[in-house]
């Protein structure tokens, strides 16, 4: 949806939490929409006139014309162009860290992600460590654990691929290293590549804290210490515990035509919830071809912020016959193969291992495959 600068509010009054992401490219445009689903989706995407993404967006003409009423309204602000260009911007306006916006900057392609004014008390190294994990870029942070050589769990998380659970708990845990505290890491024993995790933590925290392989479940409380859980489980949540998920298996759905999403996530929470997996842990959804305009399908997985890799007839046929699958009579009539929750999800998870064979629901079918360990 288009929005001209000129009928917007107007951007004046306190900062509340205000988040504008900044393009002057057609591919920045593009990569800003993206960043916002995945980490602010209440930002406010401005993007130039003649460059836009296709997405809802507040059009300009020139950026330099805004750009101090973004500077003065806007508590985080995300630019997706070139460094020089933004500090020429935005130098007129810089008044003292403790009323600045955090500034964030970025290249149009994705690599890198600088913090570049009010790292601390504007949060600007926080969210760059967000904005990168959440698309797999480089954060550029000059200040505290990397200048001082302190082992950053999002380090650890960006090498092994691992997502935050919760981003607050970051920065309480960074600052918590930052101060000098010790902070153990608890892996779970039930991984797949739990020796390797615990071999990598080992290596990055150091003399720092201690790393152990463990039964998740008997976890004690942490009492007021900060801790560090590598799992993709669900377990009790705790302000001083950071959960880094591994993407450890993938969730092939089968579905009736016109399936209301309702139905769809309801099936996928209770395959879930049965092997208390997290959603964070999935690596993709699955399933045939045939299913790739299904509506309440597509409106599922990008309710849970998945990807989902649709698999031709072609395809599947092998893997059932590979595998010695059971097929639906009825599905093979309607679409030529009468498996498409288990093979989808053995396709996407490269492997041959399912932990959920297919189980029905109301109108719905959800298998559920180990990624096979690198």
């Amino acid at each position: 949806m288009m929005k001209a600068l000129e009928t917007v509010a107007p951007l004046t009054g306190s900062k509340k939490n205000r988040t504008a992401i900044l393009s002057v490219s057609e591919r920045g445009a593009k990569l800003g929409q993206r960043i916002r689903s995945l980490v602010a989706p209440h930002a406010d995407c401005f993007e130039k006139e003649n460059r836009p993404s296709g997405g809802e967006a507040i059009y300009f003409d020139s950026l330099k014309n805004h750009i101090g009423q973004i500077f003065k309204d806007y508590d985080q602000v995300l630019c997706i162009m070139a460094l020089g260009i933004v500090v020429r911007m935005i130098a007129p306006y810089i008044e003292h860290k403790s009323k600045d916006p955090a500034i964030v900057v970025m290249d149009e392609v994705g690599h890198h992600v600088i913090s570049l004014l009010s790292g601390h008390l504007g949060g600007a190294n926080e969210w760059t460590q967000s904005i990168s994990l959440a698309i797999d870029a480089d954060p550029v942070i000059t200040t505290a654990t990397d200048v001082n050589g302190l082992p950053a769990p999002d380090v650890l998380a960006r090498h092994e691929h691992l997502l935050v659970d919760d981003f607050q708990t970051l920065v309480d845990v960074n600052s918590a290293v930052v101060a000098g505290e010790t902070v153990n890491y608890y892996i779970d024993n039930t991984l797949v590549n739990a020796q390797h995790l615990a071999q990598s933590a080992t290596a990055h925290i150091g003399t720092h804290g201690t790393v152990q392989m463990v039964d998740v479940f008997t976890l004690p409380e942490t009492n007021g210490v900060r801790r560090v859980v590598i799992t993709d489980k669900v377990i009790p949540e705790y302000t001083e515990q950071l959960i880094l998920r591994p993407r450890t298996y993938t969730m092939g759905i089968g579905c009736r035509r016109d399936t209301p999403k309702e139905l769809i996530l309801d099936a996928i929470m209770q395959s879930l919830q049965v092997h208390k997996l997290s959603p964070k842990s999935i690596v993709t959804a699955a399933s045939v071809i045939v299913k790739q305009d299904e509506v309440g399908l597509l409106e599922a997985v990008n309710e849970l912020g998945w990807s989902i890799h649709f698999y031709t007839q072609e395809e599947i046929a092998p893997v059932i016959e590979e595998q010695d699958l059971k097929e639906s009579t009825f599905v093979k009539g309607t679409i030529g193969v009468g498996n498409v929750c288990e093979t989808t999800a053995l396709l996407a998870a490269k492997s041959q291992t399912l932990i959920q064979h297919k189980t029905v629901y109301p109108k719905t079918t959800v298998a559920i495959a180990q990624v096979t360990s690198k």
